[in-house]
C-alpha cells in the first residue's frame, strides 16, 4: 500500500481557512481589554464577594458605555438592595432608599483612565509580570485567564478572565500571598448592545432625599509640594515593601485642617497613608488610638506624637506594622 502525505503548507493553508487562529499573549490580551474597557457597551448581572473583614456578597445589574458612563443597581442583600451608583463621566451619584439620601461626588472615569494608562506602563517597563494560565467559561462565554504578579516576588496577585472575542473583563480575583481569594467579581450573565440612553447614567431623587454634595477630587502632586501646602511635619517611612514605590501624594481638606495621602503600589497593590494632627480628630477616636495601634483587617491606626496616622494597603500585616515602625 502506498501512503502520500500532505505536505506541510497545505496543512497551515487549510487550518487557516478554516477559521483557526495562533494564541495570544498576556500583554497583548490586556491591551485589548484596556482598550474595550474604553468603548464596549453592555448590560449585564455582576457577583461581588468579598471575604476578608467583615464577609460581604452584592448582587448588580450593570449597565456600561466603556467610559461615557457606567451604573450598578443592586438587588442583595437587603441592606444594599435598592441602591444605585451611576456616573456620566462628570458626577459620580450614589442614592440610598434606606438612608434616603444622594451623595455626589467626582467622576470615577477619569481616574479610571489614568489607572489603565498607569497600568499599561507597569507591564511595559517590566515592574509586572502577567501571563495567561489558561482558559475559563464565564457566563456562559469563553475568558483567558490572565495572573498578573508584580516581577521577580511573590507576593498579592490577580487574576483577571478576559472576553476571548469581546475583550470585555469577565471576572476578577483578589489572591492573598497564602493563595486565598480574598475577593472577587464575575458577571452570570452579560448582553452586548450596541449603545445605552445617556438618561440611565443619571439618577433623579424622589421629593424628601437629602442631597450631599462633595465634588472637590484631591489633587495629585509631589511629597515636596505636600510638605509645602500641609502646614505640619509631613511622615515618611523608611521600609516599603519589595517593589512598591511612592506615587503620588495628595491633600484632603478635614474639618478646619487637612489630612496628607501618601500612596505607594508595585502596580499590583497599593498602600495609603493617612495622617494628620491629633487634635483634630474626635476626642473618643484619640482615646482609642492612646490605648493601642487599632488594626483592622488591611487598616493599621496609631497615634505618634502629635500626630494621628493610618496606614491602609492590600499587604500583609507584619508588613504595614513594619512599615509603620520605620516612621520616625
Amino acid at each position: 500500500m502506498r501512503i502520500r502525505t500532505i505536505p506541510t503548507i497545505l496543512i497551515l493553508v487549510a487550518l487557516l481557512g478554516s477559521g483557526a487562529r495562533a494564541e495570544i499573549d498576556a500583554k497583548t490580551a490586556l491591551k485589548n481589554m484596556f482598550e474595550a474597557e474604553r468603548k464596549v457597551c453592555f448590560i449585564g448581572h455582576e457577583v461581588t464577594t468579598i471575604t476578608r473583614g467583615p464577609a460581604l456578597t452584592s448582587e448588580q445589574t450593570v449597565y456600561r458605555a466603556g467610559i461615557k458612563g457606567m451604573r450598578m443597581e443592586f438587588t442583595s442583600p437587603d441592606r444594599l438592595k435598592g441602591e444605585v451608583r451611576a456616573d456620566d463621566g462628570h458626577v459620580l451619584a450614589h442614592y440610598s432608599p434606606q438612608r434616603k439620601e444622594l451623595k455626589l461626588r467626582p467622576s470615577r472615569m477619569e481616574p479610571m483612565q489614568s489607572w489603565m494608562h498607569h497600568a499599561g506602563g507597569m507591564f511595559g517597563d517590566g515592574h509586572l509580570d502577567a501571563q495567561i494560565v489558561g482558559k475559563d467559561k464565564v457566563a456562559g462565554r469563553t475568558a483567558y485567564v490572565v495572573q498578573i504578579n508584580a516581577h521577580g516576588r511573590e507576593g498579592s496577585s490577580r487574576k483577571v478572565y478576559i472576553d476571548t472575542e469581546k475583550w470585555v473583563k469577565l471576572k476578577t480575583e483578589e489572591i492573598a500571598p497564602g493563595g486565598t481569594v480574598v475577593s472577587m467579581s464575575y458577571f452570570t450573565k452579560i448582553e452586548f448592545v450596541s449603545s445605552i440612553p445617556d438618561d440611565k447614567f443619571h439618577i433623579t431623587p424622589p421629593p424628601g432625599v437629602h442631597i450631599e454634595r462633595e465634588m472637590r477630587r484631591p489633587d495629585s502632586m509631589s511629597i515636596a509640594d505636600a510638605k509645602k501646602q500641609a502646614g505640619f511635619t509631613v511622615l515618611q517611612p523608611s521600609y516599603v515593601p519589595d517593589g512598591f514605590k511612592l506615587a503620588g501624594a495628595a491633600i484632603i481638606p478635614f474639618r478646619e485642617g487637612k489630612i496628607v495621602s501618601l500612596r505607594y503600589t508595585d502596580g499590583v497593590n497599593a498602600v495609603s497613608l493617612f495622617q494628620t494632627p491629633g487634635d483634630r480628630l474626635s476626642p473618643r477616636f484619640l482615646e482609642r488610638l492612646r490605648q493601642g495601634p487599632s488594626r483592622g483587617g488591611e487598616v493599621y491606626t496609631w497615634q505618634q506624637g502629635k500626630m494621628s496616622l493610618t496606614i491602609v494597603g492590600r499587604i500583609p500585616m507584619d508588613q504595614i506594622r513594619r512599615m509603620a515602625q520605620s516612621i520616625k
